[in-house]
């Protein structure tokens, strides 16, 4: 199934190959999406009510709601200690859902302004969060280390960093950087930055 989050409906669609099968009711605005393959739960961010609905995947039916920081938007799963990782982009911080027993167990606020879209690297089990800042923001990447929840890095980027994605096949991470009109790209094994036009 394909999990498609409807910011104006608050509703999540649930499509099976080309036919949409159900419509779940979630939190108001729903955004980012991240699916844990070891439960079969889909962890939905909801904007305006400072929430992550959890979704099992067998039956399409919310089992748990999470209350998280302000804004939460991205949300990304770490399959190394089962974590959800969800950027609160009004409250400037991380929360970290424990996804076996969906609560949250950490919020990092040691990230910059406006922490928007997270992506996960499973070669050295780091998060990547840009932070967007509508007005002073950071425009910068900031780098979460999995096994101890801790800011390692804020790595600079062009002005507003907004997407943010993991390549498997060079070990890079690429930010689309909204403000500037420019990629980001990030190697991993010497956090270098270089930026595209």
């Amino acid at each position: 199934y394909i999990y498609v989050t409807n910011d104006g409906s608050d509703t999540v669609s649930v499509i099976n190959g080309t036919t949409v099968i159900a419509a779940i009711p979630v939190g108001s605005a729903p955004a980012g999406v991240a699916y844990d393959p070891s439960n079969g739960y889909i962890y939905v961010a909801e904007y305006f009510s400072g929430t992550v609905s959890v979704i099992n995947g067998a039956n399409n039916t919310v089992i748990a709601t999470i209350t998280v920081g302000m804004g939460p938007w991205g949300v990304a799963y770490d399959p190394s200690n089962g974590y959800i990782y969800v950027a609160d982009y009004d409250s400037d911080n991380v929360s970290v859902i424990n996804g076996a027993t969906n609560t949250v167990i950490a919020n990092i606020t040691t990230v910059g302004i406006g922490p928007d879209l997270v992506a996960y690297d499973p070669s050295n089990g780091y998060i990547y969060v840009t932070d967007y800042g509508p007005f002073f923001g950071s425009d910068n990447v900031s780098v979460i280390n999995g096994a101890t929840n801790t800011v390692i890095a804020n790595i600079t980027v062009g002005l507003k960093p907004v997407g943010v994605a993991y390549d498997p096949s060079n070990g890079y991470i690429y930010v689309t950087d909204s403000g500037s009109g420019t990629v980001s790209i990030i190697s991993t094994s010497t956090q270098v930055t270089k930026t595209y036009t």
